[in-house]
């Protein structure tokens, strides 16, 4: 190990503390700072080993596939639904606590929804947007 002081080979090195930094030091360069005490095994402080919660297997979130797909026409149908109710799209944005541009880019079709947000525009809509497939 070289000293970061001088750069000098310092074996095992010896700990000092200069300006609030710990630097690994050879013998010579020890005296500029103060030597830091090395810590008796018995002192040495343990990291507490990390929490983990363990879910009993009975409360797994499973998703299972009941082969449902969104409608082709997605879009459509929630401009529908949501012009129904009298709604800007700046409103339903605001009720169902999403992003206004993201749904001009769903009415648009330009993405899917997540299932997370077919289920809340569902709700708020009064629509269904998924389908069985065969």
């Amino acid at each position: 190990m070289q000293c970061e002081i001088c750069g000098r080979e310092a074996g095992m090195g010896r700990q000092i503390v200069l300006d609030r930094s710990t630097l690994v030091v050879c013998d010579k360069c020890v005296l500029f700072g103060v030597e830091k005490e090395s810590e008796k095994p018995a002192e040495r402080r343990i990291p507490a080993a990390p929490v983990r919660t363990i879910k009993p297997p009975m409360f797994e979130e499973k998703e299972f596939d009941l082969g449902l797909e969104i409608v082709p026409d997605f879009g459509k149908q929630i401009r529908r639904a949501r012009e129904l109710k009298g709604l800007t799209v700046k409103e339903l944005a605001m009720k169902i606590f999403e992003k206004e541009s993201l749904l001009h880019r769903i009415e648009n079709q330009a993405i899917k929804p997540s299932d997370a947000l077919i289920e809340k525009l569902g709700k708020q809509l009064g629509i269904q947007l998924k389908k069985k497939t065969l």
